[in-house]
């Protein structure tokens, strides 16, 4: 799950964000908008993904309870983040309302192939122990693609004042920092 951890980041540091509201906001409004849906994103996808213990999982059975768990939990937190996101608004810069909307884009397709994944989890194979490490590892690569192609799709958009912004808010330091 460090993909979704690397897109949180890279919308960060690339200091896009953002909303398909129409209402226009200060680029220092906009930007503590965006960190404070990012950041306990980023927080909780690690949580979680911290207590997944695999040590104590002894069937596949209770791997895919676990992971079926921890996906429909990391569902939960992307659903939230894209609200947020939505309500931030429009940054007041050039392509302002192209920054809000590829954001706000990136973070729905990010949900949309988290719950899938969710789905896919629930149809791995329990037989043997073999079979449910298969699927499992096919299902964490098709979700590593997905977010690196929702991020790769993110790195074009820069906006200078954005960038400097995100450089003084508080609620952005442990994205960026």
């Amino acid at each position: 799950m460090g993909v979704l951890t690397a897109l949180a980041l890279a919308v960060a540091l690339s200091a896009c964000g953002g909303s398909s509201s129409s209402s226009d906001v200060t680029p220092a409004a906009y930007v503590k908008s965006i960190c404070q849906a990012i950041v306990p994103f980023e927080k909780n996808v690690q949580n979680r993904r911290s207590q997944l213990d695999l040590s104590s999982i002894t069937s596949p059975a209770q791997g895919k309870q676990a992971l079926q768990g921890f996906l429909a939990g990391v569902v939960g937190d992307a659903q939230k983040a894209v609200t947020q996101l939505k309500n931030a608004g429009t940054p007041k810069v050039n392509n302002g309302k192209k920054i809000s909307d590829a954001i706000v884009g990136a973070f729905t397709q990010a949900q949309t192939a988290l719950s899938q994944a969710k789905d896919k989890a629930a149809s791995l194979p329990t037989g043997s122990a073999q079979a449910f490490k298969t699927g499992a590892q096919s299902l964490g690569t098709g979700i590593l693609s997905s977010m690196n192609n929702i991020g790769t799709s993110l790195g074009n958009l820069k906006s200078p004042e954005l960038e400097q912004a995100a450089k003084k808010e508080p609620a952005c330091n442990s994205v960026s920092g």
